[in-house]
């Protein structure tokens, strides 16, 4: 018996393999095909959607919304953070404003009616940590208060030394400059603050922050 027998004429013919050539070069690596759709044009904005957004700061504001609130608590501020140009610094909206208006509003009413700084310093502790609009001017104004508190001290106790020789009268005299100082001071902080500036106390150190 042959070991090759022949297929018979009237068996159909059965399809040869293709010839892969090496001629065609080596084969191409797949390419993955991103699974969220095709690739978004040069120069195009990716889909709504999926944009990074922007991160909430510490206080809860947004970082794009007001660059303070990416400020550490206790860090100098920059010279954006004081005058006219001030407001896009802040970003402070009209509750904020309303409320460091009256921060500043309730030291000045001090001189007048007495017990105002408790208004100023109740607003400070509930806000320093919400809001850095409304820590920085919580703050300028109570650091004022202690200043004029030093200040006044420090005048009523040489002036009582110094009414021995004669001149003690004199140097109490000053106290009511300093309290027209004080008023109109936090005043003009108030006004700033109602504009939505951050507004730096001339003379007065940053003791709270």
């Amino acid at each position: 018996m042959s070991e090759n027998p022949q297929r018979p004429d009237d068996e159909p013919s059965r399809p040869m393999p293709p010839n892969y050539s090496q001629s065609s070069g080596p084969q191409q690596p797949y390419t993955q095909i991103p699974q969220s759709g095709p690739w978004p044009a040069e120069g195009s904005q990716p889909p709504y959607g999926q944009h990074g957004g922007y991160s909430a700061g510490p206080m809860g504001m947004s970082s794009a919304q007001s660059p303070a609130a990416s400020v550490p608590i206790g860090t100098e501020l920059p010279s954006a953070a004081y005058g006219p140009g001030s407001v896009g610094f802040w970003n402070a909206d009209e509750t904020e404003r309303t409320t460091a208006l009256w921060s500043h509003l309730a030291h000045a009413a001090t001189y007048v009616i007495g017990l105002g700084w408790i208004v100023t310093l109740v607003l400070y502790i509930i806000n320093k940590d919400k809001s850095p609009y409304l820590r920085h001017h919580g703050a300028q104004s109570l650091n004022l208060l202690i200043i004029g508190v030093i200040a006044g001290f420090g005048i009523g106790l040489i002036g009582g030394i110094l009414t021995i020789v004669g001149i003690g009268l004199l140097i109490l005299l000053l106290l009511p400059l300093l309290t027209i100082y004080m008023i109109v001071i936090e005043i003009i902080a108030a006004m700033a603050a109602n504009r939505g500036e951050g507004y730096r106390i001339p003379m007065t150190p940053n003791w709270i922050k």
